[in-house]
């Protein structure tokens, strides 16, 4: 209850300082109950590529995302989005494999997180270290809209983290990068730094850890993560 009312006054709150319409009609949508059984749940997988690590510094290239409805993913609502960066791709590129060339066409900032922002409404948003692609998001979202991003939020590397902790077998110090979590559940090795591969890794990784260990009573309740 706390978690919603929390939820219900920042809403409020973002609405009195925001006047951008694509972020008002987000944050007029209903948020996730925390109370529904969350095998019901409408999820948002997402993966950024950036520039690099800095929030300050560096610029998101490209944003992967696909839903999970009723613990399904849905690749037809799939989006990979390339976003045109101030500065260019630079160095960034031996990592991802995005290069300036391919941003002809790419869209803006502005025009790649409304799309997300579109399909985030009402889910809860999932991702694989959040920490990181959350600064970024959150950044974008301040600059863009005036608020940073209001969002319910389950971080796979968290959960698999705490299955870890709890098993006392010797499994502490295990790697908790995307693949070595995947491979704990024999999921198959995806090519790694497209955020839309890693948007698809996530939800599997997040529908195999529901499947090995989460009953109804132990449902992996989202956080609210906001300025």
């Amino acid at each position: 209850m706390l978690a919603g009312l929390t939820y219900q006054l920042k809403q409020k709150r973002h609405l009195a300082r925001c006047q951008h319409g694509r972020m008002r009609e987000y944050l007029r949508a209903a948020a996730p109950s925390r109370k529904a059984d969350f095998r019901k749940g409408c999820y948002l997988a997402v993966d950024l590529e950036m520039t690099g690590m800095e929030v300050d510094s560096d610029h998101i290239l490209s944003i992967g995302f696909v839903p999970i409805d009723n613990m399904r993913v849905m690749l037809a609502g799939a989006r990979h989005i390339l976003v045109r960066s101030p500065l260019g791709v630079g160095q960034s590129a031996v990592i991802h494999g995005i290069h300036d060339r391919d941003m002809v066409g790419a869209s803006s900032l502005s025009e790649a997180m409304d799309c997300l922002l579109e399909a985030l409404q009402g889910r809860v948003l999932l991702l694989h270290y959040a920490a990181l692609d959350l600064a970024f998001l959150r950044e974008a979202s301040q600059r863009l809209y005036g608020v940073p991003l209001l969002a319910m939020v389950v971080d796979t590397l968290v959960l698999e983290n705490q299955r870890l902790q709890r098993n006392s077998a010797g499994q502490h110090g295990q790697g908790l990068r995307l693949s070595d979590c995947r491979r704990r559940y024999n999921l198959p090795d995806y090519h790694a730094h497209n955020a839309l591969v890693d948007a698809v890794a996530t939800a599997e990784l997040f529908l195999a850890q529901v499947a090995h260990r989460f009953g109804p009573e132990h449902a992996p309740l989202a956080r609210i993560v906001s300025g």
